[in-house]
């Protein structure tokens, strides 16, 4: 009876120690396309792409139509970011639950498929991760562009006080804040998945990771709130960014900011491919 050795090939092997007629497993490039096609192939991943898109775009357009334009200018001199991205939790979100199906539904039967041709199993994982991340940077991007141009075109439209991408630190609130925060959340999800088997146990435990340090602060005393909360991924991400306010209890300098945002999402990657490596699929 053939079998199927490590590298997908049959049974023997040749004078270099490979199995006899067998070539090399695939590359990082090849698995990466092919992760690539696999996620925009699937019906259900277009969708909650477009559903994170109307959800963000449609709650800031129904912001401007139905709100009032004194409010909202008012809203927005008190906390100018509050008004721009009001409509960007929604894609954040959406897209996270996103990257915890894709690698979930991976454990309903392909992940043996994948593993089957391409039995490093760093590589089918890494280039998942990296399909989120470009996928998600970008869904963020749109999103964060649409909410600063609707909004601030209603607002100039009606003669109010409006923001510029000239304004202080509003090009760099908009290119960072949504497409890194959903890369950010993303990421986290989607590895939670690979440890938990579960889209929806994933997707809880994170908003769980996010909430509880921050929302449980004022219950913990003095030292939790002004240590804890900024070094928390949102915290973080507000203040590379650059909409965290000097001094207040959520703000790092932008380095040690984006230092914490990379100690965080390597934490969580490295714990995904361990347990990946050695969990039968």
């Amino acid at each position: 009876m053939t079998r199927v050795t490590e590298h997908g090939g049959r049974g023997g092997r040749a004078g270099d120690g490979r199995p006899a007629g067998s070539g090399r497993p695939p590359g990082f490039g090849a698995v990466l396309g092919s992760e690539w096609r696999k996620f925009l192939a699937l019906p259900a991943n277009r969708v909650m792409i477009l559903l994170a898109l109307v959800l963000t775009v449609g709650v800031t357009i129904l912001m401007v139509v139905l709100g009032d334009s004194e409010t909202l200018a008012r809203e927005q001199a008190e906390g100018e970011y509050s008004v721009v991205f009001f409509g960007s939790y929604f894609a954040t979100m959406t897209f996270a639950a996103l990257a915890a199906h894709v690698v979930a539904s991976e454990y309903r039967g392909m992940a043996a498929y994948t593993l089957t041709a391409t039995p490093r199993r760093w590589r089918p994982l890494t280039a998942k991760l990296v399909v989120i991340s470009l996928v998600g940077g970008t869904v963020g991007l749109v999103v964060s562009v649409a909410g600063f141009l609707i909004t601030q075109g209603f607002l100039a439209a009606a003669g109010e006080e409006y923001l510029g991408p000239d304004a202080p630190d509003m090009l760099r609130a908009v290119l960072l804040f949504v497409p890194l925060g959903t890369v950010v959340q993303s990421l986290m999800t989607a590895c939670a998945a690979v440890v938990l088997r579960s889209a929806p146990g994933a997707f809880g435990a994170i908003l769980l990771l996010g909430w509880l340090p921050v929302g449980l602060a004022p219950f913990l005393g003095t030292w939790w709130g002004e240590n804890v909360p900024r070094y928390m991924t949102g915290a973080a991400v507000e203040s590379v960014a650059g909409m965290a306010v000097p001094g207040s209890e959520g703000y790092l300098p932008a380095l040690p900011a984006l230092a914490v945002i990379v100690v965080w999402v390597a934490a969580f990657v490295t714990m995904a491919l361990m347990v990946f490596e050695r969990r039968d699929v």
